[in-house]
């Protein structure tokens, strides 16, 4: 999950040389576990999108972090469809597809774009400084997501608390078991209210339209992984977005100014910042050969999406952010049948959230040296803890 030490929006330096050298290598996960590491955008696509050769029910084994409590991991509860076998996987996601297709966030953009003038009046109206993490970027994809789900808005904060816990990859095992269990038993009472009175969002659609096929452990389980799986990565991709545009004048006036598309923006920063590392860890069904490296069947592989994302095969000059660059089939949305049920949202919250917080706060720049900021590398989203800004 290593970044550059130069630049905290590229990976480490040492992944361009795998990817020329040692395409695939072996690498150790924080579990003890050990595993393929793949580098290239062409070998990743192709471990992301081959389910008869690569499960992604590898963390039903436990190979992936955080690290392995002393009593050992729990087994998959129903509903967590990301360790269904693909026919059932695919069953889950064909009920979901509508409530996260590129029609649903056009309905939802209006609601978006309240959300984030609402958060800028205030902070216009409380004037510099500001930290645009805790003012504006974690709360408008929270608020807009919650209610996408059906969450009631009073119990945001709570839940954004142990969602940051279970996020976190280090061993906080006992604060980790505490969370899963506050969030199973809130989201059982969030599918009885839904039973009794389904809304218009998600978990009523789906008890109005396959109440029968789930049940209530599914349709628990269903909200924690959409809830595990949802802001966050968003949330991690606008504080970054603003931070890379802050510290890039030349591209932030692109924005500014809509010589930039917003459909490509939002899709250039989506790829140059790719911040979930790794998305699944895979294990391969049976003996298979990547860039001439053999994997045995049983073992694990991982494709580290930041690497692929910035393969010079894939595309010239793609360690550059360059927000009028045409759109490439990068992979940080996932790919095929793991492509992100979440990925249209993603764009339309960067479409709406960046241009007006640069059109909104003109001058807008880093209180702190860059060196300060204190970024979230273990993580199942890499993001920036705090922005502190002036303008």
């Amino acid at each position: 999950m290593r970044r550059s030490g130069a630049c905290p929006f590229d990976p480490a330096e040492d992944f361009a040389r795998l990817r020329a050298e040692r395409p695939v290598v072996r690498t150790t996960l924080p579990t003890g576990a050990r595993a393929w590491m793949v580098t290239r955008y062409a070998d990743a696509r192709r471990v992301i999108a081959d389910q008869r050769r690569f499960s992604s029910r590898a963390a039903v084994n436990g190979p992936v972090p955080p690290p392995e409590p002393p009593e050992g991991f729990p087994p998959p509860r129903p509903g967590v469809f990301y360790t269904y076998e693909p026919e059932e996987h695919g069953r889950i996601r064909r009920m979901l597809t509508p409530e996260f297709s590129a029609q649903r966030a056009r309905v939802l953009e209006p609601r978006a774009e309240t959300l984030a003038d609402r958060h800028l009046d205030a902070i216009e109206r409380a004037g510099p400084p500001a930290d645009l993490i805790a003012d504006f970027v974690l709360p408008v994809p929270r608020l807009l997501f919650l209610e996408l789900l059906g969450v009631p808005l009073q119990d945001a904060g709570r839940l954004h608390h142990d969602l940051a816990l279970l996020h976190d990859f280090h061993p906080i095992h006992e604060a980790q078991a505490g969370a899963f269990r506050r969030l199973d038993a809130y989201l059982r009472e969030l599918v009885e209210t839904a039973r009794a009175t389904p809304g218009d969002n998600v978990l009523g659609h789906l008890v109005a339209a396959h109440g029968t096929e789930l049940s209530d452990d599914e349709l628990a389980g269903i909200a924690c992984q959409l809830l595990l799986a949802g802001y966050a990565t968003i949330a991690g991709t606008l504080g970054l977005s603003l931070l890379a545009l802050i510290l890039d004048p030349v591209q932030a006036e692109l924005v500014r100014d809509g010589r930039a598309r917003p459909d490509r923006m939002a899709e250039e920063l989506i790829r140059h910042l790719s911040v979930v590392t790794f998305g699944k860890v895979f294990q391969a069904k049976e003996d298979v050969t990547i860039a001439d490296q053999d994997i045995a069947a049983g073992e694990y592989v991982l494709c580290h999406l930041p690497s692929a994302n910035r393969d010079p095969a894939l595309a010239d000059g793609l360690d550059r952010l360059d927000v009028t660059r045409e759109p490439t089939p990068h992979l940080a949305l996932g790919h095929g049948a793991h492509h992100c049920l979440g990925a249209e949202l993603a764009r339309m919250e960067l479409r709406v959230c960046v241009p007006r917080v640069l059109r909104r706060l003109p001058g807008l720049r880093l209180r702190v040296p860059v060196e300060e900021l204190r970024f979230t590398p273990l993580n199942a989203a890499y993001g920036v803890e705090s922005l502190p800004v002036a303008w």
